[in-house]
């Protein structure tokens, strides 16, 4: 049996890479069979892509309803694939990010899915408060439910829009700690995080995808990124980088990678 790349979303399995058809039917059997609480498999035809963060998927086997709940941590989710973005190969980064919390902190989540960062941190530091900022409609229905679910509606405010456009209006010198979890906007959402932190001073978690030609991370890729998306800013602050990690591989050579930043005076 050919083994082929795949991740599992609550009871859906999300084969990754193609192959023909009775493989894929056969990888599908045999998944199910020994995984018995996969109800669905289905095949990734494209990649996440867009604005809304949304790919192709194609019927393999099972039910065709591709709605769930994927739970992790104590968080459920509900949600589903083929129309909203979430990867569970990111829980540990939720996990760690919120583990870093701290009480009384506003937070802003640039683009909040449907909730699984801003969830995490609520479930993990409920004295806090986190604004959740959503373009993707379906995932924002689908962020107010899992809200709902995970018993976090006192905490995290969600706006359905375009974060740039909102944040100018709402957030700017407000917030203490920023997330920018979305890679394909890395450059252009960084300075407009600066400007969110409070007095010039917070923490803003930044991800970036880069190309890398070994496991490990140099600090002067992490220096250079930084300087080329703040090449046009007057920086106030000082800036420090607390940490650097990849999170995943998406390809090969090309890492997902999670950057801690501090900012002060």
């Amino acid at each position: 049996m050919k083994s082929l790349a795949f991740e599992i979303i609550g009871e859906i399995l999300i084969i990754r890479e193609s192959a023909d058809d009775k493989i894929l039917k056969d990888f599908a059997k045999e998944k199910m069979k020994k995984h018995t609480y996969i109800k669905t498999v289905v095949l990734q035809t494209a990649k996440v892509q867009g604005q809304e963060r949304t790919r192709e998927l194609r019927y393999i086997l099972g039910s065709q309803n591709l709605e769930t709940i994927h739970s992790e941590y104590g968080c459920q989710y509900l949600l589903n694939p083929l129309d909203t973005f979430f990867s569970p190969r990111l829980s540990f980064e939720r996990q760690r990010i919120a583990c870093l919390v701290n009480e009384d902190e506003v937070i802003l989540n640039f683009f909040a899915g449907v909730g699984p960062f801003s969830i995490a941190i609520a479930r993990k530091q409920p004295k806090c408060f986190i604004n959740s900022i959503e373009i993707n409609q379906k995932s924002c229905r689908y962020m107010k439910k899992n809200v709902e679910l995970n018993k976090c509606e006192d905490i995290i405010a969600i706006y359905c829009g375009d974060a740039f456009e909102i944040i100018p209006q709402k957030f700017l010198n407000s917030i203490d700690r920023v997330l920018l979890p979305l890679p394909m906007e890395s450059e252009r959402s960084l300075p407009l995080a600066i400007k969110c932190l409070k007095g010039g001073e917070g923490t803003i978690h930044w991800q970036i995808t880069e190309h890398l030609d070994s496991k490990d991370i140099e600090l002067t890729m992490v220096e250079k990124r930084i300087c080329k998306s703040l090449s046009k800013e007057s920086l106030e602050s000082k800036l420090k980088i607390e940490e650097y990690r990849v999170i995943r591989w998406i390809a090969p050579r090309i890492a997902h990678i999670a950057i801690d930043l501090k900012l002060f005076k």
